[in-house]
């Protein structure tokens, strides 16, 4: 096969653009938005529209790297699980695959230099760590049989990406005059989105004992499918709870009930997952559905949140 075609077809089987796409332009928008609140009014924004795009594009082609780490990463278990895979198949080699991380991780350095050197350092330590990751996967029996202890590892990959993006924030920035984030709260932002893709990464794999096969790895394997989607409301509270605390803080713009009431979507469908996973007793049901729209809509809080809060400033420049 044509190794161009052969990549497309790895590329839109396992990473379809216009889903992770539109994932990546909300992703960072509401990450920015969030952040917008808490500069000074009047303050520049700091990104502008170039690295913006780089930015966006960056993490997209992150995403991408850390894609083909996880088809290499899980190749045992898919054999199993997933036959219909591209590498279990035989479709697309591991050499392809390598060929294909050396490629995004040389477009995504030179898409960060655009962003900034920190920028640069970020996305070279988050790819690295994802490599590490399939390294720590090898060679560890632990690590590949504890889901919940393999989640508290790879979730840092997630907390990577929030970071390069909330570096976005502060590209272009006058520092030195006090136009950037305060750290606490910032940092609190940045914990709310981590804990927000946890509800949905936990729920996505939460089903009911006896309709999992042995040994499929999910999270409500060990301590069962109500155990782990409360766990993954929990989250979302928290998350939620967080973000209402940073928006109420000292450090934010002047809070309009809206900026607060927003917050209620996401929450609004952690409610109607619990009760779709009740009603679904008689057939394998995940709670993954609900709980990756209750994400969606955390997002777009955040992105929306700049134009609810009085003299905020926009997300983007």
């Amino acid at each position: 096969m044509n190794p161009l075609r052969a990549f497309w077809r790895f590329f839109s089987g396992r990473f379809p653009a216009p889903r992770y796409l539109a994932y990546v332009v909300l992703w960072p928008a509401g990450v920015l938005g969030a952040l917008a609140t808490l500069r000074p009014p009047g303050a520049a924004v700091g990104p502008g529209v170039a690295e913006q795009v780089c930015g966006a594009l960056a993490v997209f082609v992150i995403l991408f790297f850390m894609r083909g780490v996880d088809e290499v990463k899980d190749l045992d278990y898919d054999r199993e699980f997933n036959p219909g895979r591209p590498l279990v198949t035989g479709e697309t080699e591991v050499a392809a695959v390598r060929v294909y991380l050396a490629g995004s991780a040389v477009a995504a350095v030179a898409l960060s230099a655009v962003v900034g050197a920190a920028a640069v350092v970020t996305a070279v330590l988050i790819m690295a760590y994802s490599l590490f990751l399939l390294l720590l996967e090898r060679v560890s029996e632990r690590f590949r049989e504890s889901v919940w202890g393999n989640i508290v590892v790879t979730i840092q990959l997630k907390t990577g990406l929030v970071c390069y993006v909330a570096l976005l924030a502060g590209s272009g920035l006058a520092w030195s005059d006090g136009a950037g984030t305060p750290a606490l709260p910032t940092a609190l932002v940045v914990l709310s989105f981590v804990l927000a893709y946890l509800h949905w990464e936990i729920a996505r794999k939460t089903v009911r004992a006896r309709f999992a096969p042995p040994g499929e790895k999910l999270y409500s394997t060990a301590r069962g499918a109500a155990w782990s989607l409360g766990a993954a409301v929990v989250l979302m509270l928290a998350a939620c709870g967080l973000r209402v605390a940073v928006a109420l803080g000292p450090d934010a713009a002047e809070v309009r009930p809206a900026a607060l009431a927003v917050l209620a979507v996401p929450l609004a469908l952690v409610l109607w997952n619990v009760l779709a996973f009740r009603g679904h007793r008689e057939a394998r049901h995940t709670a993954g559905g609900p709980a990756f729209a209750a994400y969606l809509a955390f997002l777009a809080a955040g992105a929306v949140q700049p134009a609810l809060m009085g003299e905020a400033p926009g997300w983007f420049g």
